[in-house]
């Protein structure tokens, strides 16, 4: 499976009561993929994976799979720190249709190269499903280094690619570089919204970014032009992305504000619900996220 393009990192999608609201994501699928995206994830950061019991993984896992029905390619997010589950996860999605993984490395402790390896290499032994690398270190505490993405590329073909949430421009082009040495057709992703023109400019796959999650009509049509060598237009759809930038200082847990967006453009009548200890955010957050919406002259979702 080879991705490309606008990849979403979905907000999950709540009720009143902090459950799983499977029809409204199932009607958010339905809004993303309107918009002409080139795939979704779920379950990746935005997903809000880490407040999801392992049968809630599995059940929002198997209905929005079901329910997205090929329309789009289809990545699932397995991080876990206990192997064992990322593997059960690994094996569920791919019994369930998925069309590839997204696996983070494991957080609270610091693990050495070797130990990195020995983690991604079980996973790729065990899934014969495709499988993209996710590197957040602000999150797990240590990078993936570029030394360690090579040899995992060079050995494991079904490890075909990574997304690269880092500050650091400078790092994405060194992947994108040096993992062309070690093989054709490896896919880095950027995630930051400024990341997404450069990194195509450079020769990056697409982008996972945050804003695609609400407002993903502008990185479609960023990633479109650029294809299109449409250069001016593309410009134009960076400085949209790049004003979006301060969403991620709204709040700690930067999916409660996406979760706001994405009810303040498409789904104004249901109540946005959450999970202790996330119902707690700031008073203005509503606020806050509707002039946001209003400065980049998004068509729905805008308050009087």
């Amino acid at each position: 499976m080879k991705f490309k393009g606008i990849i979403p990192p979905v907000v999950t999608l709540f009720d009143e009561t902090g459950n799983l609201d499977l029809e409204l994501n199932r009607k958010y699928m339905d809004v993303l993929i309107e918009q002409n995206v080139h795939g979704i994830l779920l379950m990746g950061s935005s997903g809000e994976f880490s407040s999801l019991t392992l049968e809630e993984r599995k059940l929002y896992m198997r209905e929005m799979i079901k329910h997205i029905d090929n329309r789009v390619p289809v990545l699932v997010g397995v991080g876990h720190t206990v192997l064992k589950e990322v593997l059960d996860l690994c094996n569920y999605a791919e019994l369930q249709g998925a069309d590839g993984l997204l696996v983070v490395n494991p957080y609270y402790w610091n693990l050495s190269e070797d130990q990195l390896y020995r983690f991604y290499s079980i996973i790729a032994e065990n899934s014969k499903l495709p499988i993209l690398l996710y590197n957040i270190p602000s999150f797990t505490g240590q990078p993936l280094t570029v030394e360690l993405i090579k040899k995992l590329a060079g050995n494991y073909p079904n490890i075909c690619g990574i997304k690269e949430t880092v500050s650091e421009f400078s790092h994405i082009n060194e992947m994108i570089t040096e993992l062309k040495k070690v093989r054709q057709g490896f896919m880095v992703f950027s995630a930051f919204d400024e990341h997404a023109l450069p990194a195509l400019v450079n020769g990056s796959a697409g982008s996972i970014n945050g804003s695609s999650v609400f407002a993903p009509e502008i990185s479609v049509s960023l990633y479109e032009a650029f294809k299109e060598n449409q250069m001016e237009k593309a410009e134009a759809n960076h400085q949209q992305l790049v004003k979006l930038m301060d969403l991620y200082t709204y709040c700690p847990s930067f999916f409660t504000t996406m979760k706001e967006a994405v009810h303040q453009r498409w789904f104004p009548g249901y109540q946005a619900g959450h999970r202790a200890p996330f119902d707690v955010y700031p008073n203005d957050l509503s606020e806050k996220v509707s002039i946001l919406l209003k400065t980049i002259k998004l068509k729905e979702g805008m308050k009087s």
